[in-house]
C-alpha cells in the first residue's frame, strides 16, 4: 500500500484510487465485523468503483457484500 503522507511526492490518479481501494477494504472488513453491514456494503461500493478507476479487476467473491454468489 502507498504511503500517502509526504506532500512531497506527486501521485497519479491511478496510485491515489489504488490506496483508496485497499483502505475501503480495510474498512469494509472492519464494519461487517462490528455488525454494520450497510456500511460495509457502501465501502465495498467505494472500493469497486476505486478498482474501476484504477484500472484493476475488482477482488472479492463476486458480490460486493463478501457474500458467495447464488
Amino acid at each position: 500500500m502507498a504511503d500517502f503522507s509526504s506532500h512531497d511526492e506527486t501521485h497519479t490518479p491511478q496510485m491515489t484510487a489504488g490506496y483508496i481501494a485497499d483502505m475501503t477494504r480495510d474498512l469494509a472488513r472492519m464494519a461487517r465485523a462490528s455488525g454494520l453491514q450497510t456500511l460495509g456494503y457502501i465501502l465495498d461500493m467505494a472500493r469497486i468503483e476505486a478498482e474501476a478507476s484504477r484500472g484493476g479487476e475488482t477482488q472479492g467473491c463476486g458480490r460486493a457484500n463478501g457474500a458467495p454468489p447464488r
